[in-house]
């Protein structure tokens, strides 16, 4: 089997020669696709938004970027340390990267902007738009923090399923809506706010106990299922 850089460099030539590389591209992808995910995570984290359902799109079009452009702009050298090496893996993961942070940071403007009158300008100065860009990304590489979030949420699946699932339509799918949590899973209203306000608890606990801090054990939520109907 070829190594990724070896994978590459036949990728390189076969597109250099006007040949076929498709398989080999899906191929050398497909072996990054784990970090890739990973990579998504960090910045879901940091944005506090989007799903996991998300890491499909989001690689897609990564992979679309890669082969449009990305593969004609690797250059094998590092950009954050001049004069090191750096591999194709790297520098695809730097694309998903981008890719994510792009979704999310579009989906916080609409959502700050609000409804737009069609009549009015609302381009942003080129400054602006570097700063909001940079600020996002700056937000994306504090992401390793968020890790723990994820760790806490499926932990909060596997033993709190019912708050779990709760906490997944109303905040990961942006439901923002108990009525319609509610229908979905065939509760009442008022348990929806308590299944969501106790998976709120619940990822909280668990967060604390994964940082090991030296602070007093946080009670755990109150268990209110005997009051669900």
């Amino acid at each position: 089997m070829l190594t990724d850089d070896e994978l590459f460099a036949e990728i390189s030539r076969r597109k250099a020669q006007g040949q076929d590389y498709k398989k080999q591209l899906g191929e050398l992808v497909f072996r990054w696709r784990d970090a890739a995910t990973t990579v998504i995570r960090r910045v879901q984290g940091a944005f506090m938004r989007g799903s996991p359902d998300d890491a499909d799109e989001i690689f897609q079009d990564a992979v679309t970027k890669f082969m449009a452009k990305g593969l004609d702009q690797f250059r094998g050298v590092s950009e954050q340390v001049p004069g090191k090496a750096a591999s194709p893996k790297t520098f695809f993961l730097r694309i998903v990267k981008h890719c994510a942070i792009d979704r999310y940071r579009r989906q916080r403007e609409e959502l700050d902007e609000g409804p737009r009158d069609d009549d009015e300008d609302y381009e942003q100065p080129r400054h602006e738009a570097q700063k909001a860009m940079a600020e996002a990304r700056a937000k994306a590489d504090q992401g390793e923090a968020h890790e723990e979030y994820w760790a806490a949420w499926e932990r909060l699946k596997e033993e709190h399923p019912n708050e779990a699932a709760a906490w997944d339509l109303y905040h990961h799918q942006d439901m923002d809506d108990h009525a319609e949590v509610a229908r979905i899973l065939g509760i009442t209203v008022v348990n929806s706010y308590k299944r969501v306000s106790r998976a709120q608890a619940w990822l909280k606990l668990y967060v604390l106990e994964a940082r090991k801090r030296d602070e007093a054990p946080h009670a755990a939520p109150a268990d209110d299922e005997e009051n669900e109907s």
